[in-house]
Order: C-alpha cells, then structure tokens, then sequence
C-alpha cells in the first residue's frame, strides 16, 4: 500500500519531519541515525528553497549537532530546469528551454496591442481598455490562462468546443482572439525553441515520476512532505514517489477529525466545495491511491492543539447544521483549552494594526528563546510591520523579500525613465539627481556640490524649457548680469555655475539616447528603448555585474539581459508608455534575502508557514479582500467557460488561502488581526474569521478580544507624548548691535506686519529658495516689466517719440528674453506685456502734456536718527514725476493688485514714505519739494491693458499721509532700540495675503489655534 503520512498543524513539520526521517519512522527499514551516511542516499521533496535550507537545519538540530551528510533536498512545484535536481542517473530533458516569463510577457503583449488595435479599427473606436498596463495586464491575464490550459493538459482544440452564444459579446471576441493567440504563441515557441514554464515544469515532474517508477526497488528512499498536490504534474509525481517501496509522502494537517460523510462531501459532485482547506488534500488522496484512514500521523496534536477546532470552524456549508451539536464533538473544556491561546486584535486602520503587530513581534523577543512570525498575504501590512520593527532597531527576515522596483536599484532605473519620458521636468529630474546610486561618475562630494548648483539655477522656480538644452539655457540665463530674476544673494560664482554645466553634460551622456528616442515621432523599438535603458543606468550608476554582491543590482542585471534578448520579440512603445510599462517589465524579479535558519522573528507567506513552527503566530490582514483575496474575474473566459473546460475556478483560491488559514493555528500563541477601516471605509473581517466565532461563542470571542485589545492600547499609548506648554507667539530679541540698521520702503510694510520676517531675513539672514517647478508666478514678470518701462523711460525723460509704442516693446523684448528659458511662463507673460505696453503709452502721452520731465527707477535713502544711533530708509521710486507747477507725483507699476488707500493709509506706507523722503531730497535729480499726488498703476495686461489707482484718504492730503508715515516709522524704529523689545510673529495680519515665507519657522500653525493665540 502506498505509504502516506500526515503532520498534524500543531506539531513542529520540519522538525517532526527531520526526527522521523533519522529515527526511521518515515520510510520503513530506514534508519540513518545508526548509520549517518546512509542519510546522503535520500531525495527529499519540499515545496520551496527556503523550506529545504530550514529543512537541512531541522535535520542538524534533530541529530544534536552530530557530522551529516545530508540528503539531496529539491524544491517541489513551479520549478524549472535549473530549479529541479534530479540524480546522477536520470534522463537530462534536452532543450527546448522554457521561455523566461518577462520575455513570455513581451511576446503576449504584443498579440494583445495588435488585437486591440484591430478591434478599435473595425469599430471605430477604443473597443478594449488602451494603454500601456491595460495592454500588459492583458498579457499576464492571457499566460495566466495558457498555464492553467497547460496544468489542465488542454490544447487549443479544447477551446474549438465553447460555443458561448448565450454569454456577452466581448467574450466570444475575447475567446476567438484567445484561440488565435493560443495558435500563435504555440507556433512562436516551435521557432524559437522555446516552451511555457508550465509545460517545462510538468515535463520534468514527469519525467522524474517516470524515472522513479522505473526504478522501483532500486530507488533509494524518497519522501515528498509539505504539498497538497493541488497541480496534476505534482500530484502524478507525489503517487509515483507514495508508490515506491522506500517512498512516504507527508501531508500537511489531514483533517483526520472530520466525521467521514462531511469529508466525503467535499468532493463530492455538484455539491463539491474547491473552497474547503481540505478539498485539495481531499481530491488528492484518491490519486496516492489510499483512503484517509490508511494516513497515518507522523506525531500526535500538541495538548493545545487545535485540530478538531478548526475542522469545525472550516466545514462545509452544507453541513454548518450540524454545529448545533458542537458540544457533543468538542466539549466546552476542550474548547476552552483550544481558544484560551488566542487572541484578537481588532485595530482602527492598517498603521495601528501594524503598530500592534511589532508589539507582539518585539515582546517575543524580549520572551527568552520564544519565536514568532507574522503570517499575511498582504504585502503593504508586511511592510508597515517592518518598518515599525526598525524603530527598535530589529530586521525582520521577511521570506518574500522585495519587489525589484521597490528596491534601491529597481527605484534608480525606474527614476531614469520617467525622467526622460518627462522631458527632464524639475521634479523627476531632482528625484533621479538626489538618488544614492546615482554618481554620473562623480565622487558623492563632487556630486552633492553640482546637484546644489543645478538645483538653485534650473530646477527651482519656473520649470525651464524641457530636455538637456532647456537646462543649459537656465543655467545661462542665470549666469547673466542683466537678470534680474535670480536673487542676486544666491548669485554663484562661476565654478558653482561650472558644477552645474558638468552635471549637465554628464546627464546629457546619460539620458540622451532615451531622450532622442522621446523626441521621434511614434513609436520606437522596444530593443532600442531597452538598450536606451539599459545604457543610461551605466552611465548614471556604473556597469551592471551578474555577480553584484548586492541582491538588487545583480536582480536587475539579469533582468536587462533578459529584456535583451526578449525585446525585439515586444510591441513598439513611444517613452512615455515605455515608462508606464517599466514596472511591468521588472515585475517578476523579487529580491530575496537568504534564509536565517536560527531568526526567532520572521515574516512569512502562507506557504511557507504551512511548514515553519514558531511559539507564536500572528495571522495579520485577516479581512474580506486581503485573506481570503477576491476571486477575480478571468478577463478572457467567463466562469461557465472555465467550468465547461474543466478549469479551476476561483474558488479554489479560496480553498488554499482556507487551508493556510487553518495551518497557521498550529502555534501554541495564536493573533489574529484585522483593521476595522482600510484605505478609510469600513471593512469586512475574513469569513474564516466569522466562521471561528461563531463556533467559539460569544464568551469565548468576548475573552480572545479582551486578550488582543491590550496590545491595541499599547500600540496607542507607544505614540502618546508628554503633555507639552502650550505654544506662545514667538517674540525674539536681539541684541541692539545684531538688529538691522537698514530697511527699503517695501520692506516697512513687512516690518508693520509681520516683524518676526525682518528678524527672520536680516538677522538670521535666511533667503527663502523658490519651490521646485514653481506653479507661474509674477515676480519674474514683474520683474522684466520694471526693466523695460524704466529703460523706456529713462531714455525719454521729457518727450515721447512718435514711435513709442514699438520703442517699449523693443525694451520688452530685452528684458524678457532671458525668460525664454521657461517657454509657458513667457508666452503667457509676454501677451500681456503687449497689452500693458498699448496703455502705458496711451497713459504717458496724456500725463506729459503737464510735466517738466520724468525721473525713473530713482534709487534714494534718507538718514532717520535715533538717539545715539542711526538708520536708513532706502527706497527706488519706479517713477517721479516733476510737474510744470514745480511739485511732484510719485507712481509704482504693479503687475498684481495694488493697495487700497485704507491701506496705504495704515499697513501699506510705501508710497507716504517715499514721498517723505522726496520732500526732505533724499532722491538725486529730483527738487526737494512737496507731492502733489500718489498713484499706482496696475499693468495687470488684461484686456484693458491697466488701470490708475490714485491714493486719495478722506480729509487728508498727501503730505500728511506722507509725514504720517515718517513719524510712525520712527517711533517704531525707537521701540526697537529697546532691547526688551521683540520681533512679534504676525503683528497685524490684516490683508496680508502675499506674507507667511517665515510661518513655518514662526510655528504659526502652534500658537494661532491654541486659544488666545498662545498668550
């Protein structure tokens, strides 16, 4: 009879499994501990790697550290040639080789955009969802669906016989196309001499079933432990291996509770259930040729097992009638003992749930010798845990390891290309130039410096005009002496600016091949974009090495020399979907850490824990979505098609996440945890969650969740802080000598409102730096307006020339043309200047028929003394106007809005200020006289062009806004002589609108909302 076994979930499989391979238990007549080097005649079959180095490990341990020669260990299912180690004497399966699956990826992709493409020409229209990952999602949809038509043993003859005239349209064309593409493919792989890894892989399972059979006797022991054998190639070979004279297969948690109709039901007919957790192993046992009272247990349940528990809680639906008599199978004590090890956490949202997580992981820990491992399908949860565990300085040997985009490496190439598609736009661009695998051959101090440099000329502020020469002529247009819009205390010296022409260059070698692939019109080769690709990471990161010590580096290695050869085989892209497809590209390469055999923490996937014991078992994402996942809908064949084909449905992925579910009670500690919202709506706990307290009773659940609520308030309390003095408006002051003894007229009104931003700039002399890509703003504008009317008008003092107009805009034209290095922001800014240019000249020409001349950009200062002090005032007065009555008009061109007189009169004084100052001649080349009138002119370039906003204040003419003005900025200057006298935040915020650069520093956001503004 064959010989199969069977683990039971609460006992230790690997060691269990190792103890009875040594002690001869396992496989009759074999006792290799008396006799070491019979060990090394064994083939032992496990479902992964990593479970065959734990494996090796158990055995050492199992035989108390003693000299082994250990066992051939191979890795059983979703194997490969290289994977798959068969013994000296077996056949070698000669080519033809699989075919990678990025390159199997490429090719589909490509039937599945020319099928689209076809579809949306016949219909004239996008009949299927276009783009880059709808194309590529297709795709791995489409070799999803070939694998299981090859587990299944079905050609493409079988999909000859669906005739689904009742079902929707798109899936009789989806179906003609999968028939088609099946074709294709097929013929393709015959040409290239290539096969599917599903056929490769059952190939070889039966091929070594074949080989074992043949053997028979002479076959030295074989055991396969740890599969359900839920794939037929795995289950053809677990009967040969169960068949053989020295074979065992071990099953992992038989449900050998369950009454005998309940398990007989679950495969039975159309009551069947694929999603049971022994419905695999129950479908299995009729291939192994045994009944399941001939599987014998390797080891009897832990006095805390829960094996009849979880029957109960899994079974059928059909039979759930039956837990009315729960108590007659599993009496209360009984009960009791199997839910008093288990817990349950029900957190507010993933960040807690994972913060309640690294508190149960850190507080085995502390236990000595206790292992534990969290168990969830749900990568995001694994990472959060990860990451909280790093905040008590603990790494987690995380099994699935790292997706090759999300490492260091996989974010470099990705940054690489995005960059490029985006035409080297500040964002991406500064992302790809701040990235620590990024030197462009540069040493990290020679890099940081050209990174500064190219960042303050190029990348802040408006975005420059795109690709490699928007950036030479940014850096250009800052380098000139005639540019006002660079702060001339961030001007660089010109090894600074040369920094940043060499980084250019570098990037230029870099990115240039990908960025002339950008600039074509279509699509290019998907070969020359990867070789683009591929290029560009050398020249930014240094040569790629198969061999890199680093995981990552050499994953992405290999992935390029894949996409190498497999990309003349892929659709055409232009750089922008090649971008959108880089991730699919890279999506099969994951970045493993080596197994630590003796890591007493870990994160594990389900499969894996099937075989791994630790003291406590955190089963985490346990909600409707995550675990069980959704069964997702097959986007080629409907639900009666797969059934009519003989498929799986996606049920049976239910079956298995059940399966894993119930293995994981195994541990003597058991978690269960779940977030009550994700992704901020409500969510549903797992079925199998439901199931369990609805078999435990409601004083049983009431307990488990008194037990996990504790560490739910730990999670909370671990972020609370100490109660803190409430913020308080920050007053600095400095002493006398550190204060500034030097202000403009612009700055007063900051002074007035805002005091902590004088002391903020000029006694701490922080300059803010304008945000990367900076949304159009006006200061540039406003800027180069200035210059070309001052220009204007300083040429033509007393008379305009017939040709005004076209004079103006020829300054304009000067003044603007550095801005050309942003190309949105100057076509916007110079139609507008066109149109301030038509009614400034109309403007002028009706003002100077009554005055003398015009004195322009009038730069001045005027001395206020202060006791034993001094302090000047110093102010450019865009525009005097002396009148041929011998007074004054002082003018200011705003590109904004310009100050109401309310506020002149009170916040605003720039104006009263330097009408103060033209009366006492603080201006050279203008009479020390008085002023007749204020005036703004708004030069907004609307359709209007402008508009005069004069500054008249009911009862009060200009001089005494002026001497108004004068004398409160003195007494506000002599508040500050005393040094009790601070620099307030936000004085009098009214109308302020245009202040806040220094809020952040000021703590604004503190103190505003704590009551009575914090005092």
């Amino acid at each position: 009879m064959p010989r199969v076994l069977t683990i039971p979930s609460s006992a230790p499989f690997l060691p269990t499994l190792a103890t009875a391979l040594l002690d001869g238990t396992l496989v009759e007549g074999f006792a290799p501990r008396a006799d070491p080097l019979a060990l090394a005649g064994a083939t032992v079959f496990l479902p992964t790697r990593r479970a065959g180095r734990l494996f090796a490990e158990a055995l050492l341990e199992a035989s108390r550290n003693a000299v082994l020669l250990l066992p051939k260990i191979v890795p059983l299912g979703d194997v490969d040639e290289d994977a798959l180690a068969f013994s000296e004497d077996a056949p070698v399966l000669a080519a033809p080789h699989a075919i990678a699956p990025v390159h199997r990826r490429l090719v589909l992709a490509r039937l599945v955009a020319h099928w689209r493409d076809t579809l949306a020409k016949a219909a004239g229209r996008e009949a299927v969802a276009a783009g880059t990952a709808a194309t590529f999602a297709l795709a791995d949809a489409l070799g999803a669906l070939f694998d299981d038509l090859t587990t299944a043993g079905l050609t493409v003859d079988g999909l000859d016989g669906l005739v689904p005239e009742e079902l929707d349209r798109y899936f009789r064309v989806g179906l003609d196309f999968v028939r088609i593409a099946r074709r294709a493919f097929t013929d393709y792989l015959d040409i290239a001499g290539l096969v599917e890894p599903a056929a490769r892989r059952d190939a070889l399972m039966d091929a070594e079933a074949r080989r074992l059979a043949a053997l028979g006797r002479d076959a030295g022991p074989v055991i396969a432990a740890g599969s359900t054998g839920s794939m037929p190639a795995t289950a053809r070979l677990l009967a040969a291996i169960a068949g053989l004279p020295k074979g065992a297969v071990v099953l992992p948690g038989l449900d050998q509770d369950l009454d005998a109709a309940s398990f007989a039901r679950i495969t039975d007919g159309r009551d069947a259930a694929p999603d049971h957790p022994q419905y695999g192993l129950a479908r299995l046992l009729p291939r192994l040729g045994v009944a399941r009272g001939d599987v014998l247990p390797l080891a009897a349940p832990a006095p805390f097992g829960r094996e009849r528990l979880m029957s109960e809680t899994m079974r059928q639906a059909e039979t759930s009638d039956l837990w009315a008599s729960l108590s007659d199978r599993l009496p209360p004590a009984a009960l009791g003992t199997a839910m008093a090890g288990i817990s349950v956490v029900e957190a507010d949202d993933p960040r807690a749930e994972a913060l309640a997580i690294a508190l149960l992981l850190r507080d085995s820990l502390e236990r000595e010798g206790e292992t534990a491992a969290l168990v969830t399908p749900d990568r995001d949860l694994a990472r959060r845990v990860a990451a909280e565990m790093a905040r008590f300085g603990v790494a987690l040997d995380d099994s699935a390891g790292t997706p090759l985009a999300d490492s260091p490496a996989g974010r470099l190439a990705g940054l690489l290309v995005v960059a490029a598609a985006e035409d080297l736009a500040p964002v991406p661009l500064f992302a790809l130039l701040t990235h620590p695998l990024a030197q462009f051959g540069l040493t990290p101090e020679a890099k940081a410096d050209a990174v500064a440099a190219l960042e303050l000329v190029a990348l802040r502020g408006p975005r420059p005009r795109a690709g490699i020469d928007g950036l030479r002529d940014a850096i250009a247009a800052f380098d000139r002496e005639d540019y006002r819009g660079a702060d001339p205390r961030r001007r660089m010296g010109e090894g600074a600016l040369n920094h940043a022409r060499d980084l250019v260059d570098r990037l230029d070698r870099a990115l240039g091949p990908l960025l002339t692939l950008g600039a074509q019109r279509g699509a290019a080769p998907l070969s020359a974009l990867v070789a683009a690709h591929r290029a560009a990471w050398v020249e930014t990161a240094g040569p790629l090495d198969l061999d890199a010590e680093d995981a990552a580096e050499a994953a992405l290695a290999r992935t390029f020399e894949t996409l190498d050869g497999a990309a003349g085989d892929g659709p055409a892209l232009d750089l922008s979907a090649y971008a959108d497809a880089a991730g699919a590209l890279f999506a099969d390469a994951m970045v493993r850490p080596r197994a630590e055999p003796h890591a007493r923490i870990r994160i594990l996937g389900p499969l894996e824990a099937r075989l791994i014991h630790v003291d406590r078992m955190v089963l985490g994402a346990l909600i409707e979505g995550s675990w069980p996942r959704i069964a997702e809908t097959d986007p080629w064949l409907s639900r009666p098609m797969r059934g009519d084909l003989g498929l799986d449905l996606p049920e049976r992925r239910i079956g298995l996440s059940a399966h894993d579910f119930a293995q994981g009670f195994g541990a003597a500690e058991v978690v269960l945890t779940f977030a009550a919202k994700v992704g901020g709506t409500q969510s549903v706990p797992s079925r199998f969650v439901q199931r369990l307290k609805t078999v435990a009773g409601e004083a049983e659940w009431i307990a488990a969740r008194a037990r996990g609520a504790r560490w739910v308030q730990a999670a909370r309390r671990l972020d609370d802080a100490p109660a803190l003095p409430r913020a308080i408006r920050p007053a600095p002051a400095p002493p006398l000598a550190l204060r500034p003894r030097r202000l403009s007229v612009t700055e007063v009104e900051t002074f007035l409102r805002d005091p902590y931003s004088i002391y903020a700039r000029h006694v701490l002399g922080l300059i803010p730096l304008d945000p990367l890509d900076a949304a159009p703003g006006g200061a540039e504008r406003g800027s180069a307006l200035h210059e070309a009317v001052g220009r204007f008008t300083q040429a033509h003092p007393r008379k305009l020339p017939p040709d005004a107009l076209e004079q103006l805009l020829e300054e304009g034209r000067r003044a603007f043309a550095p801005l050309k290095a942003f190309p949105a922001e100057h076509a916007l800014w110079w139609a507008r200047f066109e149109r301030a240019a038509g009614f400034l000249v109309a403007f002028e020409r009706e003002r100077r028929v009554h005055l003398d001349h015009v004195v322009a950009e009038a730069s001045g200062s005027l001395e206020i003394p202060l006791g034993n002090a001094a302090f000047r005032l110093t102010g450019r007065a865009d525009r005097i106007e002396v009148r041929s009555d011998g007074l004054l008009n002082i003018l200011d061109y705003k590109t904004g809005t310009a100050p109401s007189a309310r506020q002149v009169a009170s916040l605003s004084p720039q104006l009263p200020l330097e009408a103060a100052m033209a009366r006492r001649g603080a201006f050279p080349d203008v009479p020390a006289v008085d002023v007749a009138d204020l005036l703004y002119v708004e030069l907004k370039g609307g359709a209007a062009g402008g508009e005069e906003k004069p500054i008249r204040v009911k009862d009060r003419d200009t001089m005494d806004l002026a001497e108004t003005a004068l004398a409160g900025l003195e007494s506000l200057l002599m508040a500050f002589e005393n040094e009790a006298q601070g620099y307030r935040s936000l004085a009098a915020p009214q109308w302020s609108g245009t202040f806040g650069t220094y809020d952040h520093l000021a703590r604004v956001r503190e103190w505003a909302l704590s009551g009575e503004e914090g005092e």
